[in-house]
Protein backbone atom coordinates (compact mmCIF):
# COMPACT_ATOMS: atom_id res chain seq x y z
CA UNK A 1 0.00 0.00 0.00
CA UNK A 2 3.22 2.23 1.47
CA UNK A 3 4.89 1.31 -1.91
CA UNK A 4 1.82 2.44 -4.28
CA UNK A 5 1.44 5.70 -2.39
CA UNK A 6 5.13 6.55 -3.23
CA UNK A 7 5.10 5.59 -7.14
CA UNK A 8 1.17 7.97 -7.40
CA UNK A 9 3.60 10.38 -5.67
CA UNK A 10 6.39 10.12 -8.35
CA UNK A 11 3.87 10.65 -11.27
CA UNK A 12 2.17 13.52 -9.53
CA UNK A 13 5.77 15.42 -8.21
CA UNK A 14 7.93 14.86 -11.60
CA UNK A 15 9.49 17.69 -12.51
CA UNK A 16 10.23 18.32 -16.24
CA UNK A 17 12.27 21.44 -16.82
CA UNK A 18 14.12 21.99 -13.98
CA UNK A 19 16.50 24.93 -13.73
CA UNK A 20 18.40 24.07 -10.65
CA UNK A 21 18.83 20.65 -9.08
CA UNK A 22 20.36 19.30 -5.43
CA UNK A 23 22.23 15.90 -6.03
CA UNK A 24 22.52 14.49 -2.29
CA UNK A 25 25.71 11.33 -2.48
CA UNK A 26 28.19 12.18 0.69
CA UNK A 27 30.34 8.46 -0.02
CA UNK A 28 32.37 6.67 -0.83
CA UNK A 29 34.72 7.31 -3.82
CA UNK A 30 33.26 4.67 -5.70
CA UNK A 31 29.68 5.64 -5.35
CA UNK A 32 30.43 9.01 -5.57
CA UNK A 33 31.96 7.97 -9.32
CA UNK A 34 29.22 5.86 -10.07
CA UNK A 35 26.92 9.39 -10.38
CA UNK A 36 29.28 11.31 -12.62
CA UNK A 37 26.99 9.91 -15.54
CA UNK A 38 24.08 11.32 -13.96
CA UNK A 39 25.13 14.36 -13.51
CA UNK A 40 26.45 14.36 -17.11
CA UNK A 41 22.92 13.29 -18.22
CA UNK A 42 20.98 16.10 -16.28
CA UNK A 43 23.26 18.56 -18.07
CA UNK A 44 22.99 17.54 -21.67
CA UNK A 45 19.53 17.13 -21.16
CA UNK A 46 19.05 20.51 -19.40
CA UNK A 47 22.19 22.75 -20.29
CA UNK A 48 20.74 25.60 -18.57
CA UNK A 49 20.24 23.81 -15.38
CA UNK A 50 22.16 24.61 -12.72
CA UNK A 51 23.51 21.27 -10.87
CA UNK A 52 24.62 21.71 -7.45
CA UNK A 53 26.33 18.78 -5.28
CA UNK A 54 25.88 17.72 -1.28
CA UNK A 55 28.96 15.51 -0.28
CA UNK A 56 31.59 14.35 2.53
CA UNK A 57 34.35 16.84 2.79
CA UNK A 58 36.91 14.15 2.36
CA UNK A 59 35.33 13.72 -1.58
CA UNK A 60 34.93 17.40 -2.65
CA UNK A 61 38.28 17.19 -4.55
CA UNK A 62 36.78 14.70 -6.46
CA UNK A 63 33.35 15.73 -7.25
CA UNK A 64 35.42 19.18 -8.67
CA UNK A 65 36.40 16.91 -11.67
CA UNK A 66 32.98 16.93 -13.18
CA UNK A 67 32.48 20.23 -15.02
CA UNK A 68 29.06 20.26 -14.83
CA UNK A 69 28.91 20.67 -11.24
CA UNK A 70 28.51 24.27 -10.37
CA UNK A 71 28.78 24.32 -6.72
CA UNK A 72 29.66 21.81 -4.30
CA UNK A 73 28.16 21.97 -0.05
CA UNK A 74 30.45 20.06 2.07
CA UNK A 75 29.25 17.83 4.69
CA UNK A 76 31.39 16.40 7.94
CA UNK A 77 29.02 13.76 9.34
CA UNK A 78 31.89 11.69 9.63
CA UNK A 79 34.03 13.90 11.39
CA UNK A 80 31.15 15.77 13.23
CA UNK A 81 30.24 11.88 14.98
CA UNK A 82 33.82 11.82 16.55
CA UNK A 83 33.00 15.11 18.50
CA UNK A 84 29.48 15.46 18.86
CA UNK A 85 29.27 17.63 21.90
CA UNK A 86 32.05 20.12 20.72
CA UNK A 87 30.79 23.79 20.10
CA UNK A 88 32.65 24.18 17.08
CA UNK A 89 31.02 20.64 15.41
CA UNK A 90 27.58 22.50 16.19
CA UNK A 91 28.95 25.78 14.91
CA UNK A 92 29.74 23.71 11.54
CA UNK A 93 26.49 22.07 11.31
CA UNK A 94 24.65 25.19 11.34
CA UNK A 95 26.47 26.86 9.04
CA UNK A 96 25.93 23.96 6.28
CA UNK A 97 22.10 24.00 6.87
CA UNK A 98 22.54 27.36 5.87
CA UNK A 99 24.42 26.32 2.80
CA UNK A 100 21.69 23.92 2.33
CA UNK A 101 19.14 26.20 2.81
CA UNK A 102 20.90 28.87 0.54
CA UNK A 103 18.91 28.43 -2.60
CA UNK A 104 15.10 26.19 -3.94
CA UNK A 105 15.47 23.46 -6.09
CA UNK A 106 13.42 22.24 -8.61
CA UNK A 107 14.53 19.03 -7.28
CA UNK A 108 16.46 17.24 -4.44
CA UNK A 109 17.71 14.07 -5.69
CA UNK A 110 19.17 11.93 -2.63
CA UNK A 111 21.02 8.54 -4.69
CA UNK A 112 22.78 7.65 -1.26
CA UNK A 113 19.24 6.05 -0.15
CA UNK A 114 19.91 6.19 3.40
CA UNK A 115 18.32 8.40 6.65
CA UNK A 116 21.44 10.74 6.95
CA UNK A 117 21.20 10.87 3.64
CA UNK A 118 17.84 11.80 3.43
CA UNK A 119 17.39 13.98 6.71
CA UNK A 120 19.52 16.37 4.81
CA UNK A 121 17.25 15.80 1.65
CA UNK A 122 14.08 17.12 3.93
CA UNK A 123 16.68 20.02 4.86
CA UNK A 124 16.77 21.48 1.17
CA UNK A 125 14.40 23.78 -0.05
CA UNK A 126 12.61 22.14 -2.68
CA UNK A 127 10.73 18.02 -3.22
CA UNK A 128 13.15 15.31 -2.20
CA UNK A 129 13.54 12.19 -4.55
CA UNK A 130 14.73 8.89 -3.56
CA UNK A 131 14.49 5.21 -4.17
CA UNK A 132 11.17 4.00 -2.82
CA UNK A 133 10.82 2.48 0.69
CA UNK A 134 11.12 -1.57 -1.01
CA UNK A 135 14.32 -0.01 -3.30
CA UNK A 136 16.50 2.57 -0.84
CA UNK A 137 19.21 1.13 1.10
CA UNK A 138 17.30 1.94 3.91
CA UNK A 139 13.78 1.64 3.58
CA UNK A 140 12.83 4.35 5.93
CA UNK A 141 14.65 6.70 3.74
CA UNK A 142 12.55 5.47 0.68
CA UNK A 143 9.17 6.39 3.03
CA UNK A 144 10.59 9.65 3.32
CA UNK A 145 11.14 11.16 -0.17
CA UNK A 146 8.27 13.36 -1.68
CA UNK A 147 9.20 11.55 -5.25
CA UNK A 148 9.93 7.28 -4.01
CA UNK A 149 10.87 5.69 -7.29
CA UNK A 150 10.79 2.03 -8.15
CA UNK A 151 14.18 1.11 -9.16
CA UNK A 152 15.44 -2.86 -8.73
CA UNK A 153 18.46 -3.20 -6.43
CA UNK A 154 19.74 -5.71 -9.05
CA UNK A 155 21.50 -3.74 -11.17
CA UNK A 156 24.81 -1.73 -11.51
CA UNK A 157 24.30 1.23 -8.93
CA UNK A 158 25.36 3.41 -12.23
CA UNK A 159 22.43 2.62 -14.11
CA UNK A 160 20.09 2.52 -11.04
CA UNK A 161 21.26 6.31 -10.23
CA UNK A 162 20.88 7.45 -13.87
CA UNK A 163 17.52 5.65 -14.01
CA UNK A 164 16.44 7.38 -10.77
CA UNK A 165 17.32 11.08 -12.27
CA UNK A 166 15.78 10.36 -15.99
CA UNK A 167 12.17 8.84 -14.35
CA UNK A 168 11.71 11.97 -11.40
CA UNK A 169 12.71 14.63 -14.54
CA UNK A 170 10.81 12.67 -17.21
CA UNK A 171 13.52 12.03 -19.69
CA UNK A 172 15.62 9.33 -21.75
CA UNK A 173 19.08 8.50 -20.62
CA UNK A 174 21.02 8.46 -23.29
CA UNK A 175 22.49 4.69 -24.18
CA UNK A 176 26.14 4.98 -23.14
CA UNK A 177 27.10 6.53 -19.50
CA UNK A 178 29.00 9.79 -19.84
CA UNK A 179 31.51 10.11 -16.88
CA UNK A 180 31.89 14.10 -17.80
CA UNK A 181 36.28 14.13 -17.23
CA UNK A 182 39.17 14.58 -18.89
CA UNK A 183 40.05 11.16 -20.28
CA UNK A 184 43.47 9.70 -20.88
CA UNK A 185 44.29 8.63 -24.36
CA UNK A 186 45.43 5.94 -24.77
CA UNK A 187 47.00 5.87 -28.16
CA UNK A 188 49.21 9.26 -26.95
CA UNK A 189 50.70 8.18 -23.14
CA UNK A 190 53.44 6.93 -23.83
CA UNK A 191 53.88 6.41 -20.11
CA UNK A 192 55.18 2.69 -18.67
CA UNK A 193 53.83 3.20 -15.12
CA UNK A 194 51.64 0.90 -13.76
CA UNK A 195 49.80 1.88 -11.02
CA UNK A 196 48.86 -0.94 -8.40
CA UNK A 197 45.86 -0.81 -6.26
CA UNK A 198 47.01 -3.50 -3.62
CA UNK A 199 45.25 -2.20 0.00
CA UNK A 200 41.26 -1.87 0.89
CA UNK A 201 39.92 -0.88 3.85
CA UNK A 202 37.79 -4.30 3.68
CA UNK A 203 40.44 -7.15 4.95
CA UNK A 204 37.69 -9.69 2.48
CA UNK A 205 38.50 -8.17 -0.99
CA UNK A 206 42.35 -8.45 -0.28
CA UNK A 207 44.24 -10.33 -2.83
CA UNK A 208 47.97 -12.41 -1.34
CA UNK A 209 50.82 -10.81 -1.33
CA UNK A 210 52.48 -13.82 -3.02
CA UNK A 211 50.37 -12.91 -6.01
CA UNK A 212 50.57 -9.53 -6.08
CA UNK A 213 54.55 -9.62 -5.71
CA UNK A 214 54.38 -12.46 -8.77
CA UNK A 215 52.12 -10.08 -10.82
CA UNK A 216 54.58 -7.15 -10.31
CA UNK A 217 57.61 -9.08 -11.31
CA UNK A 218 55.31 -9.80 -14.86
CA UNK A 219 55.00 -6.45 -15.23
CA UNK A 220 58.26 -5.64 -15.00
CA UNK A 221 59.19 -8.32 -17.23
CA UNK A 222 56.97 -6.25 -19.79
CA UNK A 223 58.98 -3.35 -18.71
CA UNK A 224 56.68 -1.75 -17.10
CA UNK A 225 57.32 0.57 -13.96
CA UNK A 226 55.39 -0.67 -10.94
CA UNK A 227 53.52 2.47 -8.58
CA UNK A 228 52.02 2.00 -5.35
CA UNK A 229 49.47 4.92 -3.92
CA UNK A 230 48.21 4.02 -0.16
CA UNK A 231 45.62 6.15 2.24
CA UNK A 232 46.92 4.72 5.46
CA UNK A 233 49.68 3.13 7.57
CA UNK A 234 48.25 -0.32 7.10
CA UNK A 235 48.09 0.22 3.47
CA UNK A 236 51.54 1.34 2.90
CA UNK A 237 52.69 -1.47 4.73
CA UNK A 238 50.81 -4.29 2.40
CA UNK A 239 53.09 -2.07 -0.31
CA UNK A 240 56.15 -2.23 1.39
CA UNK A 241 56.01 -5.79 1.67
CA UNK A 242 55.29 -6.19 -2.16
CA UNK A 243 57.93 -3.75 -3.75
CA UNK A 244 60.98 -5.09 -1.27
CA UNK A 245 59.96 -8.36 -3.50
CA UNK A 246 59.05 -7.30 -6.57
CA UNK A 247 60.42 -3.90 -6.70
CA UNK A 248 58.49 -0.45 -7.32
CA UNK A 249 57.57 2.94 -6.59
CA UNK A 250 56.28 3.80 -3.25
CA UNK A 251 54.22 6.97 -3.88
CA UNK A 252 54.05 9.44 -0.78
CA UNK A 253 51.07 9.99 0.85
CA UNK A 254 48.58 12.07 -1.46
CA UNK A 255 45.58 14.03 -1.62
CA UNK A 256 42.68 12.86 -3.29
CA UNK A 257 42.85 14.87 -6.26
CA UNK A 258 46.64 14.17 -6.49
CA UNK A 259 46.06 10.66 -6.65
CA UNK A 260 43.57 11.09 -9.65
CA UNK A 261 46.46 13.13 -11.50
CA UNK A 262 48.39 9.75 -10.95
CA UNK A 263 45.35 7.65 -12.29
CA UNK A 264 44.94 9.77 -14.89
CA UNK A 265 48.71 9.42 -16.21
CA UNK A 266 49.17 5.94 -15.76
CA UNK A 267 49.27 3.66 -18.71
CA UNK A 268 47.81 0.64 -16.89
CA UNK A 269 45.99 0.26 -13.50
CA UNK A 270 45.42 -2.79 -11.87
CA UNK A 271 43.39 -3.02 -8.57
CA UNK A 272 41.03 -4.52 -5.67
CA UNK A 273 37.47 -3.43 -5.91
CA UNK A 274 37.80 0.16 -4.86
CA UNK A 275 36.86 3.45 -5.66
CA UNK A 276 40.54 4.21 -7.75
CA UNK A 277 39.40 1.31 -10.10
CA UNK A 278 36.36 3.30 -10.84
CA UNK A 279 38.33 6.52 -11.37
CA UNK A 280 40.60 4.78 -13.26
CA UNK A 281 37.43 3.28 -15.47
CA UNK A 282 35.72 6.56 -15.49
CA UNK A 283 39.43 8.61 -16.82
CA UNK A 284 39.08 5.35 -19.46
CA UNK A 285 42.71 4.24 -18.09
CA UNK A 286 43.58 0.38 -19.45
CA UNK A 287 42.69 -1.12 -16.08
CA UNK A 288 42.17 -4.73 -14.55
CA UNK A 289 40.12 -5.20 -11.81
CA UNK A 290 40.44 -8.45 -9.07
CA UNK A 291 37.41 -9.78 -7.61
CA UNK A 292 36.40 -12.46 -4.83
CA UNK A 293 34.40 -10.82 -2.29
CA UNK A 294 32.46 -8.49 -4.16
CA UNK A 295 30.18 -9.09 -7.29
CA UNK A 296 31.59 -7.00 -10.38
CA UNK A 297 28.06 -7.45 -12.26
CA UNK A 298 26.79 -5.37 -9.71
CA UNK A 299 29.45 -3.29 -8.59
CA UNK A 300 32.79 -3.84 -11.26
CA UNK A 301 34.14 -0.89 -13.21
CA UNK A 302 32.03 0.61 -15.97
CA UNK A 303 33.83 2.64 -19.02
CA UNK A 304 34.90 2.68 -22.49
CA UNK A 305 38.00 2.14 -22.02
CA UNK A 306 39.59 -1.47 -21.38
CA UNK A 307 38.77 -3.01 -18.49
CA UNK A 308 39.74 -6.70 -17.65
CA UNK A 309 37.32 -8.42 -14.59
CA UNK A 310 39.14 -10.99 -13.04
CA UNK A 311 37.61 -13.31 -10.34
CA UNK A 312 33.64 -13.10 -9.48
CA UNK A 313 31.76 -12.99 -5.93
CA UNK A 314 33.24 -15.81 -3.66
CA UNK A 315 35.86 -16.42 -6.21
CA UNK A 316 39.38 -14.55 -6.04
CA UNK A 317 41.56 -15.31 -9.20
CA UNK A 318 44.83 -16.97 -9.77
CA UNK A 319 47.61 -15.08 -10.75
CA UNK A 320 47.57 -16.98 -13.87
CA UNK A 321 44.46 -15.33 -14.62
CA UNK A 322 45.46 -12.19 -14.20
CA UNK A 323 48.64 -12.94 -15.63
CA UNK A 324 46.67 -13.69 -18.95
CA UNK A 325 44.33 -10.13 -19.01
CA UNK A 326 47.86 -8.31 -18.77
CA UNK A 327 48.89 -9.92 -21.94
CA UNK A 328 45.99 -9.28 -23.33
CA UNK A 329 45.72 -5.82 -22.97
CA UNK A 330 49.81 -6.01 -23.90
CA UNK A 331 48.39 -7.19 -27.05
CA UNK A 332 46.08 -4.61 -27.61
CA UNK A 333 48.58 -1.93 -26.74
CA UNK A 334 51.17 -3.16 -29.04
CA UNK A 335 48.37 -3.25 -32.11
CA UNK A 336 47.54 0.74 -31.63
Amino acid sequence: MIEKFLTRQSSRLAVNAPTRVLIIKTSSLGDVIHNFPMVSDINIKFPACTIDWLVEEAYVPLVKLHPSVNRIIPVSLRRWRRSIFSRTTWQEVRSCIREIKKHSYDLVIDSQGLIKSAVLAKLARGPSCGFGAWYARESLAGMSYDIGIKIDRDQHMLDRCRKLAASALSYQAPEKPNYGLIKNNTSDNQSNKALILCSSAQVKKLWPTDRWIEICHYLRSLGFDCQFTWGNQTDRAICEQISSSAGGEIMPKMHLGEVAGLVNQSRLVVGLDTGLLHLAAALEVPLISIFGASDPLKTGPRGDGIIQKCGSKNRFPSADEVKSAIATIETIFRDE
